[in-house]
């Protein structure tokens, strides 16, 4: 625009009044008795070394410049200064911005001075500051725009802060028009708070247009400079790399912008301009809720995506950008989607390869020889289970053993009450009470005589029956006639193998299922021998029933010494009555377990069940006649075993042996964790000689590595 100039009159010329200062000659009609430079010097508040020129007469505003009226300055810059300034003729208040140094600016500044106006006239947006007049005076390059009454963004960062949906829907503004001036091939550079004004009614605009780029066209600036605020420009902008810009810069510097107004600080701070330009191009900012917690993920996730050190991963345009702060200010989801830890992990590796390097070699270290230990205690660790279920199968064998020897004891203390002339005389005669003493008798006789009293002096039998060939009951001990006599027990499994017995002229007693008794309700098994009168006519079953509990009679199947492996004996149950179930069928329940109160029991998960099957169906059938012990190859081992009593505690190392051909089974189980022990101190021991020296050594190398990396940095 042609530099404004005084329309001629006819009047006489005047002879031009000097300068007060420095003595240049003055225009008509300027305030104060100084030029425009000296009044500059002076409006500048002491910043520059010209204000001692000025004489007291000139040294405060209001001043003339040219059509324009000075009221006072509203900022400066590197290279201009801003002043508040009233059309003298239009009466219209504008801002003036002119190069701070006039006539005496460099070539630079002054095709930075027209590019700005250039480029803010050329962009005409609602979000932009309007450019009014382009003009010269007296040497010093000027334009005008509208005045933004509402301040800069900076003014309004603390208020913001605690209104992220408003500050959303304001960068939004600031990203339109930012993207306008992109349509347009203006780059602006420098997008920073200071920069973006807010009018009287809050609406942001974008000015100060100093240092921006038309993208189509090489600037002044060269390769190497650094054009910008380092707070504010995206890595490729602080590398140097002005000609490589591309509107990803500017969108980096919106994302640094709405950091600071959700946070209260720019991405990176620095006690230098050089130390923030390296973090700048090195580092990752740190994560925006760790410094306000309270922001939401989506605004956390659309923050970082912007700020991205490669341009290809930001958003492709302001005008993206603009749309994602408009979804989150409406309440909707975003589209970008937060970067997860491998992905961050993977870049940090990428811009420190050296380090990185070094991080592999040492997990390399540390991965061999974890590895290694890892062997070595698996190999302990295997050795030690085949150890553990070797020791549990020759005490399964063991504890089989004893309980079938117990099982044969009692056999022949029943077998011996069978023949006893008392009961067969009273049971072919009928005679109930004779019956009743006589198995109160035997309770006392057969059990002492056979040495199977319990530790406390008991018997190990808690009921007595004698029932005739059809099974109807004839006698118990303890007396319960009227709920007992003359009920029959054909169904039940120790009448029925008794009965079988008989058929077969045989005298051994056999050992039943389990049962639930109809009188007391708690769990029994028994021991039946069949009773034959003097010509081996069989004539009805003696039963002696023992309860389920913590031992077997006097027997205590676990070892008091060791509180980590535990001894369970596990019987078939019997068939419900008036029904028959085949034994493949029948449930299985527990009989001895030290957790086991007298007369309860508990049946067996469909796991043990079938491990327990197993080992019957490997169990000698020899018959009661001719018990049989198991052998180590009927033995059944499992690594995973579950205690029936307590599931919560395991896995167990368990072995399960047939107790001959009685179908009973028992189970000794060490619980797993007792294995882990020794391997446990073993593991310790490598990682102690074997693993410290490495992460020693590894943590020297980072180390070492580290100070390599700042003396490079610090030499650069």
């Amino acid at each position: 625009m042609a530099t404004p100039k005084t329309p001629r009159d006819s009047t006489p010329p005047v002879p031009a009044t000097p300068c007060a200062a420095c003595g240049a000659p003055l225009s008509e009609g300027l305030l104060g008795g100084a030029c425009p430079r000296c009044l500059l010097a002076n409006a500048l508040e002491g910043e520059s070394t010209g204000n001692t020129l000025l004489p007291p007469s000139a040294s405060r505003l209001p001043a003339r410049f040219g059509e324009y009226e000075l009221l006072e300055r509203i900022a400066r810059g590197g290279m201009g200064v801003v002043f508040k300034a009233r059309h003298v003729r239009l009466q219209r208040v504008v801002a003036l911005k002119m190069i701070v140094d006039g006539a005496m600016a460099s070539e630079l500044d002054v095709h930075r001075f027209h590019a700005e106006t250039e480029a803010a006239a050329r962009l005409e947006h609602p979000n932009i500051v309007p450019i009014y007049e382009v003009g010269e005076h007296e040497g010093h390059p000027y334009f005008t725009m509208r005045l933004m009454e509402g301040g800069s963004l900076a003014d309004h960062a603390q208020r913001l802060r605690g209104e992220p949906r408003q500050a959303a829907r304001l960068m939004a503004a600031v990203a339109r028009a930012v993207h306008h001036g992109h349509q347009h091939g203006i780059l602006h550079r420098d997008l920073k708070p200071p920069n973006i004004l807010l009018d009287a009614e809050g609406r942001p605009h974008v000015g100060d247009f100093g240092v921006a780029k038309h993208i189509e066209k090489d600037g002044p600036t060269r390769t190497g400079t650094v054009v910008g605020t380092p707070a504010y420009m995206a890595p490729e902008q602080a590398a140097g790399t002005a000609r490589a810009l591309t509107v990803a810069a500017d969108v980096y510097s919106l994302g640094a912008i709405l950091y600071e107004l959700l946070s209260g600080r720019p991405p990176f701070v620095g006690d230098s301009p050089a130390h923030v330009l390296q973090q700048v191009q090195e580092s990752e900012p740190a994560p925006l809720r760790t410094l306000a917690p309270g922001v939401d993920r989506d605004l956390e996730t659309l923050c970082h995506k912007c700020l991205e050190k490669q341009p290809a991963r930001r958003y492709a345009s302001a005008e993206e950008l603009a749309k994602e702060l408009e979804r989150y200010a409406r309440g909707e989801p975003i589209v970008a989607r937060p970067l997860g830890r491998t992905a961050r992990t993977w870049r940090w590796f990428r811009r420190h390869p050296v380090l990185a390097g070094a991080l592999a070699v040492v997990a390399w270290l540390l991965m061999t020889t974890a590895a290694g230990a890892l062997h070595v205690a698996h190999g302990q660790l295997q050795a030690r289970r085949a150890e553990v279920l070797a020791a549990n199968t020759q005490a399964a064998l063991t504890a089989a053993g004893a309980v079938l020897y117990l099982f044969d004891t009692w056999r022949d203390a029943v077998g011996w009450a069978a023949r006893d002339a008392a009961v067969i005389d009273g049971l072919r005669r009928g005679d109930t009470e004779a019956l009743h003493r006589y198995l109160q008798q035997m309770d006392a006789d057969a059990t002492r005589l056979h040495g199977l009293r319990t530790r406390e002096g008991g018997s190990p039998f808690s009921v007595w029956l004698v029932l005739d060939r059809d099974g109807m009951v004839r006698g118990r001990w303890p007396r319960s006639d009227e709920e007992v006599l003359g009920q029959s027990h054909a169904w039940r499994d120790y009448f029925q193998g008794a009965q079988g017995i008989a058929r077969k002229g045989g005298h051994a007693a056999y050992v039943s299922r389990g049962f639930e008794s109809v009188v007391t309700g708690r769990h029994l098994f028994a021991v039946a021998a069949p009773i034959y009168d003097s010509e081996h006519a069989w004539l009805g079953v003696v039963v002696a029933m023992s309860s389920t509990g913590p031992t077997l009679g006097r027997l205590q199947l676990d070892s008091p010494g060791e509180p980590d492996t535990r001894v369970v004996l596990v019987a078939p149950v019997d068939a419900p009555r008036g029904g028959t179930t085949a034994f493949r069928d029948s449930e299985l329940m527990v009989v001895v377990h030290q957790d086991l109160r007298p007369g309860e029991t508990h049946v067996l998960d469909a796991t043990t069940k079938a491990r327990v099957r197993e080992a019957l169906h490997r169990a000698p059938r020899s018959g009661p006649e001719h018990p049989q012990f198991p052998q180590r190859e009927q033995v059944v081992s499992s690594e995973a075993h579950i205690d029936p009593l307590r599931p919560s505690e395991g896995p167990w190392l368990a072995a399960f042996a047939p107790v001959g051909s009685t179908d009973y089974v028992a189970i000794v189980q060490t619980r797993d964790a007792a294995v882990f022990a020794p391997t446990r101190t073993l593991l310790g021991q490598l990682a102690l000689w074997s693993g410290f020296p490495a992460l020693a050594g590894g943590a020297l190398i980072v180390l070492s590595l580290g100070w390599v990396q700042r003396r490079a940095r610090a030499r650069h």
